[in-house]
């Protein structure tokens, strides 16, 4: 149970890494997506994550 545990807060804090990551803004020479799809990018990414450490939770 113990390692359950262990490997859910790993995967949590390697999502929390990856939301944060992608939702940093890089200047680009072309146009790009508005904000508002950076900012659905990094809700979608929590909550793969939420949903993946849920399964491993409980598998």
């Amino acid at each position: 149970m113990d390692m359950k545990k262990v490997t859910c807060a790993v995967l949590i804090a390697a999502a929390s890494m990856s939301a944060a990551l992608a939702a940093t803004e890089v200047p680009a020479p072309a146009p790009g997506p508005s904000s508002g799809a950076s900012a659905a990018a990094a809700v979608g990414s929590l909550v793969g994550a939420s949903v993946l450490s849920f399964f491993a939770l409980f598998h």
